[in-house]
């Protein structure tokens, strides 16, 4: 709890004698001005006392930490904090904890995932680790302690997109891609239908590269297309593994589209085991539809056929099986 001394008003407080409050401006006559506590508002005036001087203090680092904790907004203050903690040469670890305790009250601020990203560097030079192995990487203190907390982030909600966009900070920045390929595997068994997993294999596959201009291997794209069918198989009607492959193929091998996922989603179709679920999903008739317009434009002798065919899979889809978009289907 709070002493005595802490409960008072600033103004009270024998720490705060020697400043000057600055109130903030907000002109003559302010159009909406904020509500702000009597609280909120005297921290703010001590705290742009302190800021407009520079002040290096360890009282002025707590008063940015009582601001960030009313208002993890504020941008500024944030700013000033990373300023504090490098020129006082705070514990980087004190600094991570405290993070994480706002992180748990705050899951989707933007702020604190970056300022995350500025005390993990200074706790571990980036360029130092890839003098090491990556088993090494992994196994170091400062990355086991940010891949558990990204865990405990990601369980409590796993769609959380600021989680999952400093793991990939931290996965490309500390060049992590083998523990996190078997990462998103789990996650995948554990949950064919985490998109954000998904997203992250994709992530990973391409190592970080420019999606435009990346070659992927013959090989690679191979075993991505079995990957995606056997997880296909658990659940046909789940869209994240269609939107994978058929996105990957399309960007980067259009031709195994009908040469290699083609006759695999195909003899699924046709598995007495899993007919039933495939021609009623319409991700399977949607995947046809792109695999068939490719191979048109691939195979000019058979396009007029194989057009044929991708309109006959749009006409099913709108008056069938996806008649809810069937608008959709007939445009």
């Amino acid at each position: 709890g709070e002493t005595v001394e802490e409960s008072l008003s600033m103004a009270l407080q024998d720490e705060w004698k020697d400043i000057e409050p600055i109130e903030q401006d907000d002109g003559k006559n302010p159009m909406c001005p904020i509500a702000y506590t009597d609280e909120y508002r005297e921290m703010m005036g001590y705290l742009r006392a302190v800021m407009a001087v520079g002040e290096i203090s360890k009282r002025a680092l707590e008063l940015t930490g009582r601001v960030i904790e009313i208002n993890p907004g504020h941008y500024t203050v944030w700013v000033y904090r990373k300023r504090l903690i490098e020129e006082l040469q705070t514990l980087a670890e004190e600094e991570l904890d405290w993070v994480s305790s706002i992180s748990e009250k705050y899951p989707k601020n933007y702020q604190l995932w970056h300022h995350r990203e500025s005390i993990v560097m200074r706790l571990w030079n980036p360029q130092d680790a890839l003098q090491l192995t990556e088993d090494q990487r992994v196994t170091n203190p400062v990355i086991q302690r940010e891949l558990q907390f990204l865990s405990r982030a990601i369980d409590e909600d796993s769609k959380n997109f600021h989680a999952w966009s400093y793991r990939q900070w931290l996965v490309s920045k500390y060049q992590l891609w083998e523990q996190e390929l078997v990462f998103v595997n789990t996650m995948i068994s554990q949950d064919v239908r985490n998109n954000s997993a998904w997203n992250q294999r994709y992530f990973v596959i391409l190592r970080n590269c420019d999606p435009a201009s990346v070659q992927l291997d013959d090989q690679v794209v191979l075993n991505e297309i079995t990957f995606t069918v056997e997880n296909i198989k658990f659940a046909p009607n789940n869209e994240s593994p269609w939107s994978y492959i058929t996105g990957m193929l399309l960007r980067h091998a259009k031709s195994k589209l009908f040469t290699d996922l083609l006759p695999q989603i195909k003899a699924l179709a046709e598995d007495d085991g899993y007919r039933l679920a495939m021609v009623s999903t319409p991700f399977y008739w949607s995947a046809l539809v792109d695999i068939y317009e490719q191979q048109a434009m691939a195979q000019p002798a058979s396009k007029e056929q194989l057009l044929a065919e991708a309109r006959s899979f749009c006409n099913r889809l709108a008056t069938e099986v996806d008649i809810m978009h069937a608008r959709y289907w007939k445009y």
